[in-house]
This record gives structure tokens, sequence and C-alpha cells, in this order.
């Protein structure tokens, strides 16, 4: 059950943020605006419970999808630990490789 209360908070930080975005489109000179708010304490502290919550919640869903739909291979199925391992392995690459598209950018 906590997993499934840390998608509420995980949806309220994705709506924040596409709210954010949207005001930014709307009017390009509120940068700044935008900077101010996203560099204050209390949106850096949401931002990092925000950031636990949505580990935990993949974290436990990869879990999960190796006790659900395990593999058979080679006449053995796979263990949640693999499923686990190989997930986030999966992810990890997945972030480096969207965050070095970022950093080319600049």
């Amino acid at each position: 059950m906590v997993r499934e209360l840390t998608s509420f908070f995980v949806a309220v930080f994705s709506v924040l943020y596409i709210y954010q975005v949207a005001l930014l489109a709307e009017n390009p000179g509120s940068y700044d605006q935008y900077l101010t708010l996203v560099r204050n304490p209390f949106m850096i502290g949401f931002s990092i419970i925000i950031l636990g919550f949505t580990l935990y919640h993949s974290l436990t869903w990869f879990y999960l999808i190796g006790r659900v739909q395990p593999l058979k291979i080679g006449g053995k199925e796979t263990t949640p630990g693999q499923s686990l391992i190989v997930n986030t392995v999966l992810l990890l690459i997945i972030s480096i490789v969207v965050i070095s598209l970022f950093l080319v950018g600049k």
C-alpha cells in the first residue's frame, strides 16, 4: 500500500511540473520567476522527497514484475531479485543517456 501511496505524490509533482512548464511557455519573460521558484529551498526539499518516493515506487515495481511474470530461461525461472537488478541497471543506463543528451546541449 505504501507503493501505491507514493504514486499520488509523484502525480502531484508531475502536475506541478507541467503547470510550471506551461507558464514558462506562455510567457518566456517569466524564466527568472521560474528559476526563483525552482531554487526555493522548499521546492528543492520537495523535489528530493518526491525523488525518494519515485525511486521507492520504481524499485518495488521492478521487484513485483519478477514475481508476476517470471521468465523461463533454459528451463529455469528468473527470480524477482534478478528482475530488480536487470531493470535497475536499465534504468541507470537510460538515465545516464538522457542526462548526457541534456549536457551535450550546453
